[in-house]
């Protein structure tokens, strides 16, 4: 069932096996496992089911160095779906090397491996509605051109592993109808989780203080609690919680809110592929489910190792929209569209940064409006097809990508950060409409992140070249200006990582193997806050599969927490 938290009374207490708090794809895949394995589920959702400003002020926070790291709600959505709401699909799996220590990355290695996290993942695919477990061309795509590039075979850089597209899926209405058939889970929304409750020993959680905005503080007391209001919101509550424990649940090693990552995208070379076009696998296929699918220039975890390099994706992509040098009425007309407010607000911070009209000269404003006008013919005979598979269709194509009569392209990098402890979250003296602290954050790039991306497109490259596909040209000259260049590119979005780590030693992290917090055993973290490393690999997928193994957990082991 579905309720509003407003409805419930000040000083009300309510009960349940399983507490939820957060209701993205997290909490909503770890509420429906539950419920499916008989226990009566609370979920808390802090929003409506609408995006609505009030909620999203409780999101604000303060961002010590604002170019590098979007306001704090940007982009997080506080509403039933979470930001799946706005999210753009891609699912991805993590990789071996992900899990396992590399004496080049600091604080690298999991308490866990590939294989421990591997059962989950099917299930994981299922709710992100991505199709099959297979993110081998060869298996996924059966029949189709065996290299991206003819002639560009496996080495140093494979081309044959995939990311997948789901819907993309909101969860908030993909799973709305289920919630609210289900007797044995509650939803309420517009119910704010203010602060964790512990027992006088400080070694096991009893109840959530719970809110409306019309301050109606009730409790909910369970037998186990499951954070999953995303990797930010997640540390603020715990480091809100410190009625007992004074640095706040979790605090004990001092690891609670640093290690702060993200991803680290954009583009600094164009690659000039000296096949046929035709023949160039470009932009996206489907599997035989209708799932789009996309291949990418992938490092190996062997040249990962010998080379030094972080996990690493490149996608053969569009030349940067923004500028009007690419002479195409299309990317010109898509620019000024992506400037529409509604169409806008919905982009991920760190992709929109250099799209705003306002940022740019006036004269580059008039170069893209004469690529519009001399462009017509060509608009008028993309448009409307383009239009139906991105906005009408049930399953959207998950982004404009055209091919180029030059054969020339960018390479849009998405590469994995290394853990900084210097990288970090943590209180504010201000507060929001409850009283809580609100964020502030320090989001730090490291040398080794900036120089592990170029040492990647290096290997690209040099691969390019030996095997005569073709080869890239930096955008700047010297390595050192290119990575000055990545530098202005920085604009950290949606994914939150590494601020709770697990870890199997409590001295070394936040959580241990089975996503508990390390000496309160029946509070549960499901979300990307937990992940020591970051990898390559949006998020999502992993942070449901990861809801799905503290659900399977929870089903066995409840009676004894």
């Amino acid at each position: 069932m579905i309720a509003n938290a407003e409805s419930i009374g000040p000083g009300e207490m309510l009960s349940c096996d399983v507490c939820v708090v957060g209701g993205g794809a997290a909490g909503i895949t770890a509420a429906l496992e539950l419920g499916d394995a008989g226990l009566q589920v609370i979920l808390l959702e802090a929003g409506g089911k609408k995006w609505d400003a009030r909620c999203q002020d409780l999101y604000k926070g303060t961002i010590l160095n604002s170019s590098m790291h979007a306001p704090l709600d940007e982009y997080r959505h506080r509403r039933l779906g979470g930001t799946t709401t706005v999210w753009g699909g891609r699912c991805i799996p993590f990789d071996k090397i992900d899990f396992e220590r590399r004496d080049y990355v600091p604080y690298s290695g999991w308490p866990i491996t590939l294989k421990d996290l591997e059962p989950y993942y099917p299930r994981a695919q299922r709710y992100c509605d991505c199709g099959d477990y297979a993110y081998d061309v060869h298996k996924a795509v059966p029949g189709a051109p065996p290299d991206m590039i003819p002639g560009f075979g496996d080495g140093d850089v494979d081309t044959s592993v995939l990311e997948r597209f789901s819907l993309p899926t909101d969860f908030g209405k993909a799973y709305f109808s289920r919630l609210k058939r289900a007797s044995n889970i509650k939803v309420l929304l517009n119910a704010n989780c203010l602060s964790i409750h512990l027992t006088n020993d400080g070694k096991r959680a009893t109840s959530l203080e719970v809110s409306s905005l019309r301050k109606n503080r009730f409790h909910v007391k369970a037998k186990a609690f499951v954070l999953a209001a995303g990797g930010l919101e997640v540390t603020r509550l715990l480091l809100v919680s410190n009625q007992t424990h004074k640095k706040g649940i979790g605090n004990h090693s001092g690891w609670l809110g640093r290690c702060y990552m993200s991803h680290i995208s954009g583009h600094i070379c164009q690659i000039k592929i000296s096949a046929n076009p035709d023949t160039v696998v470009f932009g996206y296929e489907q599997d035989h489910q209708g799932v789009y699918c996309r291949r990418r220039f992938y490092i190996s975890e062997k040249a990962q190792r010998e080379h030094q390099v972080l996990s690493f994706a490149g996608m053969i992509d569009n030349p940067p929209m923004h500028e009007p040098s690419h002479l195409n009425g299309v990317l010109s007309l898509a620019f000024f569209a992506k400037n529409i407010r509604a169409i806008r607000r919905k982009i991920p911070p760190e992709y929109s940064k250099f799209l705003t009209m306002g940022e740019t000269a006036r004269s580059v404003n008039w170069a893209h409006m004469r690529n519009v006008l001399g462009g017509i013919p060509e608009i008028a005979a993309f448009f409307p097809g383009f239009s139906y598979k991105r906005f009408v269709r049930r399953r959207k194509i998950p982004s404009l990508v055209l091919k180029n009569r030059a054969n020339t392209y960018s390479i849009h990098y998405h590469a994995e950060q290394a853990p900084n402890p210097e990288s970090k979250v943590f209180l504010s003296d201000e507060r929001d409409m409850f009283g809580v602290p609100r964020l502030v954050v320090d989001y730090r790039i490291s040398e080794i992140d900036l120089e592990s991306i170029y040492r990647a497109h290096v290997l690209i490259d040099r691969q390019l070249r030996k095997q005569g596909c073709g080869f890239l040209k930096f955008a700047k000259e010297t390595q050192q200006d290119v990575v000055d260049d990545m530098r202005e590119q920085l604009g950290v979005g949606g994914h939150h990582i590494g601020t709770t780590r697990m870890s199997r030693e409590p001295s070394q992290g936040v959580v241990d193997p089975d996503c508990r917090v390390h000496g309160v055993p029946n509070l549960f973290i499901a979300s990307s806050s937990a992940f020591p490393t970051s990898s390559q690999a949006n998020p999502t997928l992993t942070i449901v599969a990861f809801a799905v193994r503290v659900a399977s957990y929870l089903t066995q082991n409840l009676q004894t927490l």
